[in-house]
């Protein structure tokens, strides 16, 4: 009897469901995140992927009141349905925080106003990152639209190309600056990215 049990389970064991299930599982190639927007979470690392020289350089136009970047023509395929990753990541907002202290403030203001010691001298004025209106740029196309601005810079105007700055971290001080309008701007991101999309329509 006790032979007939373990010739049973020698058996069982050596079937080839058994010999699957015992096998380790196949790593599958990791998906892209789905944000609560419906868009991609673009790690850093695809955010790095794409040359410098592949991201538009933006153009403002004739005192449209700094809205012109936010055209987002010619972004690298894919990009203009990504969200930033780091948007919610205390650790790098913290960051992104030094680094806009750093780079930034000395034009736009340590709030984000457009009001920094830097700020008379550049025509058109640094952009005010505490508007409303900009927490819509958290909604694709406005983070590819904003990594652009940052690799690039805008033409026409003093806000330069920060090339030096890796992906991460042109991540993590864009996440610092798109949380700049506030709450409840914030919560309504969706209704201001939807404002901004009929701004950068062209005008019949």
């Amino acid at each position: 009897m006790v032979r007939t049990s373990i010739l049973l389970v020698l058996l069982a064991s050596a079937s080839p469901a058994a010999a699957a299930a015992q096998r380790p599982a196949a790593r599958r190639a990791p998906r892209p995140r789905q944000a609560s927007s419906g868009c991609t979470e673009a790690s850093p690392a695809r955010w790095a992927a794409i040359r410098d020289s592949a991201w538009p350089q933006l153009v403002h136009r004739d005192r449209d009141s700094a809205w012109a970047h936010l055209e987002p023509d010619n972004l690298p395929p894919g990009s203009a349905a990504w969200c930033n990753s780091l948007d919610v990541r205390k650790s790098a907002l913290a960051a992104g925080r030094t680094i806009y202290l750093q780079h930034c403030a000395m034009c736009h203001g340590a709030a984000g106003k457009g009001d920094g010691p830097g700020a008379g001298a550049s025509e058109p004025p640094p952009f005010d990152f505490t508007a409303p209106p900009f927490a819509g740029m958290r909604v694709p196309p406005g983070p590819a639209a904003l990594y652009a601005i940052v690799t690039r810079g805008i033409a026409g105007t003093s806000m330069r190309a920060f090339g030096e700055l890796g992906p991460w971290e042109r991540l993590a001080v864009l996440a610092f600056v798109t949380r700049l309008p506030g709450d409840s701007a914030i919560a309504a991101q969706k209704a201001w990215a939807d404002t901004l999309k009929v701004r950068r329509e062209p005008q019949r």
